[in-house]
């Protein structure tokens, strides 16, 4: 999976990220998901790769944390399960249910302290909305506008998970779907 909404690095650069994020995943799982018994030399050392390599590439273990999360809660690509509200409910329900937990919304804080990180996972996140409209489009399908489908299904979930502590059962996203596409709002430009 992705960290960034840019091209993924090729040869070793690739290998080296995806060492990286196999040895957090590995140490994070060993240690019961306690983030602090993580530390760079750790992970580093783990990964087969210099500490400097890390901090040059991620900067410290908070945003390294983040993009390892990032990259494990997106799913990397949209499935197509022969309808607009099918596409939505199989590739949000999922995201909602994992960062709905402790885990999730330490990473949401993560993402959040770095910027870099959420205008890139922001780019991600779109990237699958317009990648849900096309399936809708290819299929004959309306589509909210990408913007409607952020602002009234993703956002508000993310803003309840954050600051309400909401579970993915009272977050309610199938309504939430069901609402966009069914009455949408005042502003969706249906295309």
């Amino acid at each position: 999976m992705m960290t960034t909404a840019t091209p993924r690095p090729g040869g070793r650069s690739a290998r080296v990220q995806q060492a990286v994020h196999q040895a957090v995943r590995s140490l994070l799982a060993e240690n019961d998901g306690d983030r602090t018994a993580l530390s760079v030399p750790l992970v580093a050392d783990r990964a087969g790769v210099n500490s400097s390599t890390i901090y040059r590439r991620w900067g410290d273990l908070p945003r390294l944390l983040a993009a390892v999360a990032s990259n494990q809660m997106l799913p990397e690509q949209v499935e197509d399960t022969g309808s607009l509200r099918g596409d939505m409910e199989a590739w949000f329900i999922p995201y909602v249910e994992e960062f709905s937990s402790d885990l999730g919304r330490q990473v949401l804080r993560d993402m959040l302290a770095d910027g870099a990180v959420t205008r890139d996972y922001f780019a991600l996140m779109n990237g699958h909305v317009e990648e849900l409209r096309r399936l809708a489009k290819a299929r004959g399908e309306a589509a909210p506008a990408a913007r409607d489908i952020i602002d009234v299904v993703v956002a508000p979930v993310i803003y309840r998970i954050l600051f309400n502590h909401e579970s993915a059962t009272e977050l309610n996203v199938q309504d939430r779907i069901s609402l966009l596409l069914n009455t949408g709002p005042a502003s969706s430009r249906q295309s």
